[in-house]
């Protein structure tokens, strides 16, 4: 016998307990005009199609239908699991759901995105996140690490290396006399 895996065991549970499952997905939209639909239809400034619906061919490709149109879909993991919290009161946070996978609805003659893993996050920010973050370190030379590491300690502990000599200077600005040109004044001046 084939043992269960991820949403089948979630299933498999909560039918035992008689709990529904709940599962939340990322919908990213390519096609503009069915994105600003959605916006409207979601805020209740247009009326819902009689028909909105994913049918999934396989566990990761199937067709999102709107109405009478239809656009190719693909569900793809994101790098990164993201929680999604809920307010009733305008003050407190409820923790409902984390959302781990995102749904691609794209137009037809669009290329199928790469299996397996999204490359980007929800945000531009967060653009080929997982490659930047494990990305190969730079070759150092381990004595100049070691050398820059006791001068930033002897900083710390005693100010500047030898041979040097910081200068902390503060400054404030003051206005010239009837509109004429500002300039910066010295306050406090240290060295150490």
């Amino acid at each position: 016998m084939k043992k269960p895996k991820g949403t089948e065991v979630k299933k498999l549970q909560a039918a035992r307990t008689g709990a529904p499952t709940e599962e939340a997905y990322l919908l990213r939209v390519q096609n503009t005009q069915l994105a600003d639909g959605l916006k409207r239809m979601l805020r209740n400034q247009e009326e819902t199609p009689a028909k909105i619906e994913l049918k999934m061919k396989s566990d990761r490709e199937g067709v999102f239908v709107c109405g009478e149109k239809s656009f190719q879909a693909s569900v793809r993991n994101l790098p990164c699991v993201t929680e999604v919290f809920k307010s009733f009161d305008d003050e407190n946070l409820v923790k409902t759901v984390d959302i781990g996978q995102v749904v691609l609805v794209r137009d037809s003659d669009s290329d199928t995105p790469p299996q397996g893993e999204f490359r980007d996050g929800l945000t531009p920010v967060m653009r080929d996140a997982r490659a930047r973050h494990f990305r190969k370190l730079p070759d150092m030379d381990p004595a100049l690490v070691e050398r820059v590491e006791t001068e930033l300690i002897e900083i710390v502990n005693q100010g500047a290396p030898k041979g040097w000599t910081y200068e902390d200077v503060e400054e404030e600005f003051v206005e010239g006399e009837d509109g004429s040109e500002g300039h910066w004044k010295v306050v406090s001046r240290q060295q150490f």
